[in-house]
């Protein structure tokens, strides 16, 4: 099962800070996010900041994000807010990623000859970068559809998630084919993306505010030793 492209484009063509205002824009176009407060006695302590690759129009841009770094009360732990769309140690937010995975393993390609969904992203993701994301998310596949698949119900209610798709969400034979080291997991990890695809299309949301949804109920703070 595919996904059009002008579906794609109608849902997955901008990324979170375009979508929601779960971003606070700063001069010069940078971004700036606070969170939340990691607990009683936590006080504002500068940011912490970082590069970001982000979608505009199906266009790649790389934008300065701002995150709120947190003091603990006894003043020996720092934290920072992380975002919903930002992921530890990649460049790329979520969406970049699920596009590059989606169009490799739906593709029905090795990923060295696999297109971008977005002509923009072509010379953006390497294939080694794709390989890589894709051997980081498989141990965390179950997770990742289970996420994905939480949020979507909760935002199909009063109707049932099978109401949306009556004939489930089946991995194209190509996909099935294809020798993996990790069968199991590439179906969850394209159920999951299918879901978010194709979900955020039929819910009528965009497909990185369905993404942060999913994330919202884990840990996105993270913790890291005083300077």
């Amino acid at each position: 099962m595919g996904v059009a492209l002008e579906v794609l484009a109608r849902v997955a063509s901008d990324s979170l800070f375009v979508v929601s205002g779960v971003y606070a824009r700063r001069y010069g176009g940078e971004l700036y996010y606070e969170g939340e407060r990691p607990g009683p006695g936590w006080h504002a302590h500068g940011c912490f900041k970082r590069w970001l690759y982000v979608l505009v129009g199906g266009r790649p841009r790389r934008v300065r994000v701002w995150k709120q770094r947190w003091l603990s009360p006894d003043g020996r732990r720092t934290c920072h807010s992380r975002p919903p769309d930002d992921l530890p140690s990649l460049w790329s937010c979520s969406l970049i990623v699920l596009l590059s995975l989606w169009a490799w393993l739906g593709g029905g390609r090795g990923v060295e000859s696999c297109r971008q969904l977005f002509g923009h992203l072509e010379g953006h993701v390497t294939s080694r970068t794709v390989r890589r994301w894709l051997q980081r998310a498989l141990p965390f596949a179950l997770k990742i559809q289970q996420q994905i698949r939480l949020a979507a119900m909760e935002r199909s209610e009063p109707r049932p998630l099978e109401y949306w798709f009556p004939g489930g969400l089946s991995p194209p034979v190509g996909l099935e084919h294809r020798r993996w080291g990790a069968p199991a997991h590439i179906t969850q990890l394209w159920r999951a993306m299918g879901l978010a695809f194709l979900g955020s299309a039929k819910l009528q949301i965009p497909t990185p505010l369905l993404l942060a949804e999913a994330r919202k109920g884990g840990n996105t703070t993270r913790h890291s030793s005083r300077p």
